[in-house]
């Protein structure tokens, strides 16, 4: 494990619940999945820059990874819809999104790609595509809010063949940053505590 001793591989932080309240209540209006997760995950997705300290939408374009990043949807162009206005509007969006800047060191230029994603418990895997990396540089998950849930948890892994290394609940306002180029990550399945309700978790994954 010396790699994770001498290398800035995961920082961790919280953002504040004021902020983490201010974006909660749109996960209850993302739209279903048409793809091959939709069973288990709702999702927006969008591609912003920050230009005079507001977030600005890009150009849709589809979201497409390569099969030798992605066993599950490699090679498959998803467009989703995008975040709404409201949200990028709220305080609590622009501080998620300017952690992330400042713990990344990116330039003001640079494009942020964010998922909104709402995980449902329903006896799968919170990661279809297993230990994996993104291809990108930077990887974070903010977890939002949780409901009737167990599992879930956030795993690092040194290589892809490794035990994981760090294992973490995505607690809400849980600002995970990780290293995409030099480690894997993963999730434990998720469950629900009383399967006569529905379990979630909401997140933001923001990358660059």
């Amino acid at each position: 494990m010396t790699t994770l001793n001498n290398q800035n591989l995961l920082q961790l932080r919280f953002v504040s619940q004021a902020h983490i309240d201010a974006v909660k209540p749109s996960f209850a209006n993302l739209p279903a999945n048409p793809y091959a997760d939709g069973e288990f995950r709702k999702r927006r997705y969008s591609v912003i820059k920050v230009v005079d300290g507001e977030l600005k939408l890009q150009p849709t374009k589809a979201f497409v990874q390569d099969d030798s990043i992605n066993t599950f949807q490699g090679n498959v162009e998803r467009t989703y819809e995008n975040l709404e206005d409201s949200l990028l509007a709220t305080d609590g969006m622009k501080q998620i999104v300017n952690q992330f800047r400042d713990m990344t060191g990116i330039s003001d230029d640079r494009n942020i790609e964010i998922h909104q994603f709402r995980m449902l418990a329903i006896d799968t895997p919170a990661a279809p595509e297993g230990v994996h990396q993104d291809g990108f540089d930077h990887v974070c998950v903010c977890g939002v809010s949780h409901e009737n849930l167990e599992g879930g948890e956030l795993l690092v892994y040194e290589h892809q063949q490794a035990e994981p290394c760090f294992k973490m609940e995505i607690k809400d306002g849980m600002f995970a940053l990780i290293n995409d180029r030099e480690v894997w990550h993963n999730a434990t399945p998720m469950n629900k505590l009383d399967a006569s309700k529905e379990g979630y978790l909401d997140c933001f994954v923001l990358t660059a």
